[in-house]
Parts: structure tokens; C-alpha cells; sequence
């Protein structure tokens, strides 16, 4: 290795992205063990925190003019409680000092991501240099300040970084004449955000309710800007796409509103928005967005007439029926991801797809989440009737029925069901129907639910099922293998009986992925789990931020100790 040219070691290195690769090749010679350390800390978020810092400190420290100026994408996340009770008053100068040098002399600085930045403030004794140090990078063009910050108003009118992407918690950004609107007054969030509107690409509201007025002031736009991401709208009927159309002429990336948070649900005022809406885009409008997120009600007041690549829409319902097809109808998209709301009446299923949505040959890739809520909200008697007598097959049959027309290669199916305990407020599924979903999402079944799909639309190269839940039912199964984990003496030991009280809450999470081989028995092939994940991903079969939210997951924490 001696003998190569430095640049060539480094441009070896440099087409390796993996961390587990780069490890293995700094551990090969004094030389590429450099260079691979370098590239690990170019091509990693580095998660300053409390298990961390320590040790990070130390990696650091053994080699800083090496390591210091290659640091790329930092997270830093340091609870007051740590500065308080795990810093001795001598250490804590130190600590600061550490932080304070990371930010400074990581000369290329790229993101900076501050999950609890009030806290990671206390934590480092609020010294006011943290924050004359963000205000002073130059380098940034990520920044993430993701919870209610007091500073975040003069970060933002003060920063001297060119921006690209910008994930804000705007709740304390004070406004004159509406608390929760993005841009009403001087002190607005989009107004504080003029002076690096030029560079702005990506701007991400999260964790605070919002809404949209009807046109922004002061001809305020941002020609950049490709995504725009709200976590809550508090509107339906008011917004206005003209206002959005101006604001971001630019838009052609990802157009997502995760959640709808209304008080009540106006029928007629969405439809009047949309009509308005509609009526507009003829005079100005996107050519093409790549991504559209939202609720059904919401996307419908929008009334997009451009074409739309991933249409993600949640919500559906039998009384929502109509806004999805005029939806479908305009969008023509290549991927769709629908989440249909059961409980609301399976009546939804029945010609789920126009017929000229269904046969448009543009479409080969759909997500169907059916979604068995625990309580009703709106349904009426005969939907709990039909519930109440809704078997496996019947629901099968008509997800099959609703898609028998389309031309998919390839189809993801999510069944998300859960029970509740009290009584009249929970949904009376049948007892048969939640042993089916249980399993539907592996072994057999799975692979006999693939099988029917696969029979029924010959286009399909790949299914994947997922199925999870929650039933309050008493499993057959789970006294079974209570009963088999019992001692010799017919009494369970009280480890056995917290197994078998786990067990007995009747929670599952199963998944899986099949491949049609267009053998003579059409029987399907299963595949990996590692395959699955990858096929999802590369496929774009994701789910929507609510559907997660449905789900009840959790992030998973993805932080690669380099320095252990």
C-alpha cells in the first residue's frame, strides 16, 4: 500500500460506504487506517450524547488535528440532568470546551441535528457561546433544531450558513396576529427565513400544529424550495394551493401534510376549497410533483391537477369515496399507498378503484393499509352489522376484487388490527377474523394469501405481507404454551407466569415477502427478511409517517459507535 499515491488510497476509500467495510480496511495498515477513520467520520452521523460523549471525546483526543476537521454530520443531545448530576464541576469546563471545538473546528461542517436543543442548551451550563458558535458556522446546509427553543428566532435571522434543508420546531417564534400560523407578522417563521430563501431546498415543520393563510405576505417566496413537510395542519377549507404555488414555485420533490388535526370536519367547506383551488391551478400551477402526503379531505381541497408520482393518502373511508376517486382520477400515479379506515364501513372496498384508475397502465406499484381501529367514530349501524359478520375470506376476496383490473407489479398489503377492553366502545370483530389477521402476515397463510393474489393478477412479481395488532381475545395458542412451559410439578415458576401474561395480551408483528417464480404450480418463493427490507425500500412501498403512528412504532435509534 506504501507505494500507491496518497490521492488513490483516499479515492479507494472514498467509494466505500459502509462502516462495517471501513472498520475492516483501517485495520489492514497504519496507513489506511488513517484514511478509513477519516472516511468513517465523513460518512457518519455522529450522536453526541450521553453515552457518547466520553468516549467520542477520547477517540478525538487521541489523534484531533486527524480526526477533528473530517467530522461531517453531528447530533448532539445532552440532557441538563447529565451537566447536573453526571459532571463533577471540575469536568464540566472540559465537556463545554469539547463541544465548542467540535463545532468549531469540524471546518466542514455539513448538518447539525438538535433533537431536545433546549435541553442540550441546559446541559452545557447554558453558556451563550453554543449559540454564538451555530450562528457562526458557515458550513451548514442541514440544520434540525426539532423541539421549542427560545433562540431558534435569532438563529434563523442570523445564521451565516447557506441552508439547503431545515427541520423546525417553530413554537417559539412569536407572531402578532395568529399563534399558529406560519407566516402572519414580521417575527413570522417564513419571514425570519428570507435572507437564505435563495438556498433553501427542503423545509420541514415538526411537532407543532400550524396553518396556512390564504396568501403569504410581502410577496414572500422561495424559489428553491423542492419539499415542503408539515407534521400537523389545523386547516382544511381555508388553504389555498394559488398561495402555495406562489410561495414555492419551485416545488417538485414532496408536498406532505402527516397528520389532519380539525375540530370538525366540514363536508362542504373542503369541497368549496377545492373547487376554488381547482378553478386557480388553470392560471398557475406545478407541472409535476414527485410526492404527495396527506389526508384524503385534505388532498382533496387542494385540488392538484399536476401529475403526482407516489400519491400516499390516509384516511379513506366510505364517506370519503368520492374525494379519492377525483384524487385518483387527476394524478395519474405510478405508486399509491392508501390507508382505508374499516371501522368506518368495509363497503369502502367495493370498487376501491375506478375502472379508469385501475386499468391506467402507469400504476404498478400499491399499498393497501387496512386499518381495524379500536373504536368508531362516525360508523353507523350497519357498518358494526356487516363487522360483526366479516370473515377472512370475504375481506380477502374483495381486496383482490377492488384490484382485479390493475396491471401491478408490485403489491404490499398491511393489516393493522386491534381490540379494546371496555366494553361497548370496542370494535366487535369476530373472534375467527382476528385469529386469520394474526397469522395473515407469515407461514402458511401468508403464503397461501400470496399464492390468491398472484393467481389473480398475473402482472404481480412481488407481494408483501405485514400484519400487527393487538387482541384482548383469549388465545387457544397462548394457554397451550402456558401450559407446555409449566414445571414437573403442574405449577408454573413466576418467571413462566410473566411470559405467559405477555403472551396473553395477544400482540403481534409479523411479516413477510414472496416472489411469484412463474413456475407450473405457481407457487410463490419466500424471501429473506433482509431482501424484504431492501425491496421495500428500493421500491418505494413505504408507509406514511401515520401509518407508523397506527402502528405504534418507535424510531429505531441507528447510531454507529466509530470510537469503541
Amino acid at each position: 500500500m506504501p507505494e500507491l499515491p496518497w490521492d488513490a488510497l483516499i479515492s479507494i476509500c472514498g467509494h466505500v460506504q459502509d462502516a462495517p467495510s471501513l472498520l475492516s480496511i483501517s485495520l489492514t495498515c497504519h496507513t489506511l487506517h488513517i484514511i478509513a477513520v477519516q472516511r468513517l467520520l465523513e460518512s457518519q452521523v455522529i450522536a453526541l450524547n450521553v453515552k457518547s460523549i466520553h468516549s467520542f471525546r477520547q477517540f478525538i483526543d487521541a489523534d484531533r488535528e486527524a480526526r477533528l476537521p473530517f467530522v461531517r454530520r453531528l447530533s448532539i443531545d445532552l440532557p441538563w440532568c447529565w451537566y447536573c448530576r453526571c459532571l463533577s464541576e471540575d469536568n464540566r469546563p472540559g465537556f463545554i470546551q469539547f463541544v465548542l471545538d467540535l463545532l468549531e473546528q469540524a471546518a466542514c461542517l455539513e448538518s447539525l441535528v438538535l433533537p431536545h436543543p433546549d435541553e442540550t442548551y441546559r446541559g452545557l451550563g447554558c453558556d451563550g457561546r453554543f449559540l454564538t458558535t451555530i450562528i457562526r458556522l458557515a458550513t451548514l446546509r442541514e440544520l434540525a433544531l426539532e423541539e421549542k427553543w427560545t433562540p431558534i428566532s435569532e438563529i434563523l435571522r442570523n445564521t451565516s450558513s447557506p441552508l439547503k434543508n431545515l427541520r423546525i420546531h417553530p413554537g417559539s417564534i412569536t407572531t402578532r396576529s395568529a399563534a399558529w400560523s406560519l407566516f402572519p407578522g414580521d417575527d413570522s417563521l417564513f419571514s425570519l427565513l428570507q435572507h437564505i430563501a435563495p438556498t433553501l431546498e427542503t423545509l420541514e415543520v415538526v411537532k407543532q400544529a400550524v396553518s396556512l393563510p390564504h396568501s403569504p405576505p410581502n410577496n414572500l417566496v422561495f424559489p428553491a424550495v423542492r419539499s415542503v413537510k408539515i407534521d400537523v395542519l389545523t386547516q382544511m377549507g381555508s388553504i389555498r394551493t394559488e398561495s402555495l404555488v406562489q410561495l414555492f414555485p419551485a416545488l417538485d420533490d414532496t408536498l406532505a401534510f402527516y397528520r389532519l388535526d380539525l375540530i370538525s370536519s366540514n363536508v362542504e367547506e373542503g369541497r368549496e376549497a377545492h373547487e376554488i383551488n381547482r378553478e386557480s391551478q388553470l392560471r398557475r400551477t406545478w407541472k409535476y410533483l414527485d410526492r404527495v402526503v396527506g389526508d384524503v379531505r385534505l388532498i382533496y381541497a387542494l385540488g392538484l391537477v399536476c401529475p403526482v408520482r407516489h400519491l400516499m393518502i390516509d384516511g379513506v373511508s366510505r364517506h370519503t369515496k368520492y374525494q379519492l376517486d377525483d384524487i385518483l382520477l387527476n394524478a395519474h400515479p405510478t405508486h399509491l399507498k392508501l390507508t382505508v379506515d374499516l371501522s368506518r364501513g368495509i363497503g369502502v372496498l367495493d370498487d376501491l378503484l375506478l375502472p379508469q384508475v385501475a386499468s391506467d397502465s402507469r400504476l404498478t406499484h400499491f399499498v393497501l393499509f387496512l386499518s381495524c381501529a379500536k373504536y368508531f367514530t362516525i360508523a353507523e349501524e350497519d357498518d358494526i352489522a356487516a363487522i360483526q359478520m366479516l370473515e377472512w375470506t370475504t375481506l380477502l376476496a374483495k381486496v383482490i376484487a377492488a384490484l382485479d383490473k390493475t396491471r401491478l407489479s408490485h403489491l404490499r398489503v398491511v393489516l393493522q388490527c386491534s381490540t379494546d377492553e371496555w366494553g361497548y366502545t370496542s370494535v366487535p370483530y369476530s373472534e375467527d377474523f382476528m385469529r386469520a389477521a394474526r397469522h395473515f402476515g407469515e407461514g402458511p397463510m401468508a403464503l397461501q394469501v400470496a399464492y390468491n393474489f398472484m393467481n389473480a393478477l398475473p402482472t404481480l412479481q412481488y407481494v408483501f405481507l405485514m400484519t400487527s395488532g393487538e387482541s384482548h381475545l383469549p388465545l387457544e395458542s397462548t394457554r397451550d404454551s402456558s401450559e407446555h412451559r409449566s414445571g414437573a410439578s403442574g405449577h408454573s415458576t413466576a418467571q413462566d407466569q410473566s411470559l405467559a401474561q405477555n403472551a396473553n395480551s395477544g400482540e403481534w408483528l409479523a411479516s413477510s415477502g414472496w416472489r411469484n417464480t412463474r413456475s407450473m404450480d405457481g407457487i410463490p418463493e419466500q424471501l429473506t427478511s433482509d431482501m424484504v427490507e431492501y425491496l421495500i425500500e428500493a421500491e418505494d412501498l413505504i408507509l406514511s409517517r401515520q401509518d407508523h403512528y397506527n402502528l405504534e412504532e418507535k424510531p429505531s435509534d441507528c447510531v454507529v459507535e466509530l470510537w469503541d
